[in-house]
């Protein structure tokens, strides 16, 4: 019987990932796809609560099964689809191909992570995965390879039968093959924006702002996710929910903090 994955993204229905995901994908297993209607891009964790959700059937013939349109986010179109869409419970969750790279302290934002990660949450094995080698709305990222490496990890997997509650954060840096030095597993590193904010002037004269900031990813540890893409690996990052500072909290429990 042959393995059934969910597709998500946060880039929208419509995004040259997600297609391109998909026909990669339905070689290994059949695919369902439930992702925004409209792009999600740093929307995290986040769930619609103050409005219905709807979700439009879309039709893909010959890539997937079930296609759907979902006006939410990311999270909220794996856990509708879980939870009410699909037939039946799928066995793996990939979110993906993400344009622009999701590495370091950009998953706390990421809404590509968070539909993973609600996967994970579900019990279902999970995974996120981005290319690094483009900026938004410019075509420049290896998506052909980065739909590979899903492809790959999707079915050892499958074949391992592990557990839910698996989640894997993978990048993949360049443009070409030839660009990629090969595959380590790294640990989160330290990403930050400086100057976030564009402070800007409409034609009323009125103020606003527009996020955009510049990049500082210097400051990691050598084997970090952050500075093994920055050096021309593909990262593969095991994740969890679990955010506890386990250090503070012994010292916390022994009174060392105050």
């Amino acid at each position: 019987m042959a393995m059934k994955i969910l597709l998500t993204n946060d880039d929208g229905v419509e995004a040259l990932g997600l297609t391109v995901l998909a026909h990669k994908l339905k070689e290994v297993g059949e695919i369902y796809v439930a992702a925004p209607c409209q792009e999600q891009s740093g929307v995290g964790h986040g769930l619609t609560v103050h409005m219905p959700l709807r979700a439009k059937e879309l039709s893909w013939p010959d890539i997937a099964e079930k296609v759907w349109a979902v006006s939410g986010t990311p999270a909220d179109c794996v856990k509708l689809a879980i939870e009410m869409l699909m037939p039946c419970r799928p066995d793996l969750v990939v979110s993906g191909i993400n344009h622009g790279p999701n590495l370091g302290t950009d998953i706390i934002y990421s809404g590509t992570v968070a539909g993973a990660m609600e996967g994970y949450l579900n019990g279902v094995t999970s995974i996120a995965i981005s290319v690094t080698g483009t900026h938004r709305r410019q075509k420049s990222g290896n998506f052909p390879l980065a739909a590979r490496v899903a492809a790959d990890y999707c079915q050892k997997l499958y074949d391992a039968q592990l557990p839910g509650r698996m989640l894997l954060n993978i990048n993949v840096p360049g443009s070409r093959d030839d660009q990629v030095k090969g595959i380590v597993n790294a640990p989160m590193g330290w990403r930050w924006y400086t100057d976030a904010y564009d402070h800007r002037i409409d034609p009323m004269g009125r103020d606003y702002y527009w996020l955009q900031g510049q990049l500082e990813d210097a400051d990691n540890g050598q084997h970090t996710d952050v500075a093994m893409s920055n050096a021309g690996f593909i990262t593969v990052t095991p994740l969890q929910f679990n955010l506890t500072d386990r250090e503070a909290l012994r010292k916390l429990d022994e009174g060392e903090l105050f």
